[in-house]
């Protein structure tokens, strides 16, 4: 007796055609499953400090342009303690 036909892919291609073969659209939010549960947590803390009301983020400006202005006015001073600094050793170093 001859063996029987196991399997074909006759008319599969054509039956997957007719609807479209679609890709698969890629999800509004990533998915955390498989990141490092420590790291998911933080980031959830992270995300609640974020949010805060219009006052709070306008007081949060102003505080951060202080620091900035703080900070540029130390890098000047710096600055010029450096060139201070080196005029110095050049003046020695001439001198020797």
């Amino acid at each position: 007796m001859a063996k029987s036909k196991n399997h074909t892919g006759h008319n599969q291609i054509y039956k997957n055609h007719r609807n479209g073969i679609k890709k698969e659209r890629r999800p509004r939010k990533m998915s955390m499953r498989g990141m490092n549960c420590r790291f998911v947590r933080n980031q959830a803390f992270a995300k609640r400090g974020m949010k805060c009301t219009p006052e709070e983020k306008e007081e949060r400006m102003a505080a951060q342009k202080e620091a900035q202005k703080r900070m540029e006015e130390k890098k000047v001073v710096e600055r010029e303690e450096r060139l201070k600094e080196l005029s110095a050793e050049k003046t020695t170093k001439g001198k020797k």
